[in-house]
């Protein structure tokens, strides 16, 4: 039987999520002249395609259906994103500050990427546990040799985005997520030296190919400089003439510090009137924090620990006496680790310790795309639960 406490941390965080589409988003909704429910509309039927999602998957054979599902996803949304900046795809996606990271169907914006990164931690699940779960290596090279095709595939698509979608913060999470599941083989420090250098290499090549990532660098560590004791800042004692905090990052931690411990109430926020956008997606914690306070911010980081916590225990808990039981523990364990970062680096984003670029909160941010692809690693998350003594 699927474990039900997942799917009732999910709805809750939905729930979340309902209320401040309809609360957070009100600027948009006055300027262009749509209906007070337009976001909560379109999250509610989000979310009621995700839950529905969730449980069909939940029914299913692990043992018949997560490869199916892990492959498809790999290989459709590979292709889709490969695609989209072609004469085939193109017409449908627009360019939305400065990058093609959106297919626009029928008034819907859908990110291939978001489905990609559910392919590649099933990906990564099922070439670990065939490759490194028991080979006990006698040179690093022997090792390294093992995981070049990870690489190349890292490499290539990694290089395709940035240059096309102009993506580095996704990137750069794939590549983490990779190093971390690594931790859960048999792969020697030594070669975690070398894929670091690696994922150094690939931050540098993005950094190259956009002069507007190292101004938003240089705003985060000045940031972080701010946020420093007084005679840290007197010893380093940096100048700002030309640097300084981005101002997204000033109206998010504005929004936050108004919010106080309790918040201003459901509806009262003032930040979200135009001075803080993207508030309803990638600064939601922002908005929530201003208008429940600390304490809202708490409940929804303990139930995204919960079903993180829930995700690890249910990894623990298969027994692995087959092939597929290594995948099916490495890719909850990959779930986890993606839930896990995303919320870190976005909380990290929105008070200017890490350039934020568009890691959704999962669950309560508005977004589709994101909605459902964490929809579906969930709801493969429950098909393996029915294998594991939780």
């Amino acid at each position: 039987m699927a474990d039900k406490f997942i799917y009732v941390i999910v709805s809750i965080l939905l729930g979340f999520g309902l209320v401040f589409s309809y609360s957070l988003p009100v600027y948009l909704e006055t300027k262009y002249g749509w209906s007070e429910f337009h976001f909560f509309f379109r999250f509610l039927g989000f979310s009621v395609i995700g839950l529905m999602i969730m449980y069909t998957l939940s029914q299913c054979n692990p043992d018949k259906c997560i490869a199916k599902i892990g492959w498809g996803l790999l290989f459709i949304s590979t292709i889709t994103i490969i695609l989209m900046p072609t004469p085939v795809l193109s017409p449908f996606c627009p360019v939305i500050k400065g990058a093609r990271r959106w297919i626009k169907v029928a008034g819907l914006s859908i990110a291939p990427l978001e489905f990609f990164k559910i392919g590649m931690i099933y990906f990564f699940a099922w070439g670990f546990s065939r490759k490194l779960r028991s080979n006990h290596f006698r040179t690093l090279k022997e090792e390294i040799k093992v995981l070049i095709p990870y690489a190349l595939i890292i490499g290539f698509m990694g290089g395709y985005v940035i240059l096309f979608q102009s993506d580095l913060g996704q990137v750069m999470l794939i590549a983490m997520i990779f190093t971390i599941m690594l931790t859960f083989t048999n792969t020697t420090y030594k070669t975690f030296g070398v894929i670091f250098l690696a994922i150094f290499g690939i931050l540098i090549f993005g950094l190259l190919h956009g002069g507007y990532r190292v101004e938003r660098i240089k705003s985060t560590l000045y940031n972080i400089y701010l946020l420093a004791p007084k005679w840290l800042q007197d010893f380093f004692d940096v100048k700002a003439s030309t640097i300084d905090v981005s101002y997204q990052i000033r109206q998010s931690i504005n929004a936050i510090h108004n919010g106080g411990f309790t918040g201003v109430g459901i509806g009262n926020g003032e930040l979200k009137m135009g001075f803080l956008s993207d508030v309803h997606t990638d600064f939601v914690l922002a908005g929530i924090a201003e208008e429940i306070g600390f304490i809202g911010v708490v409940a929804i980081m303990s139930l995204i620990s919960l079903l993180i916590w829930r995700i690890f225990k249910i990894a623990n808990r298969i027994e692995t006496k087959t092939h597929n039981d290594y995948v099916f523990r490495l890719f909850a364990i990959g779930v986890g680790i993606l839930i896990g970062l995303e919320t870190i680096l976005n909380i990290m984003g929105i008070i200017g310790l890490f350039p934020l670029k568009g890691l959704p909160i999962p669950f309560v941010s508005y977004g589709g795309s994101s909605i459902i692809a964490f929809s579906v690693a969930i709801g493969m998350v429950l098909m393996i639960s029915k294998k594991a003594k939780v």
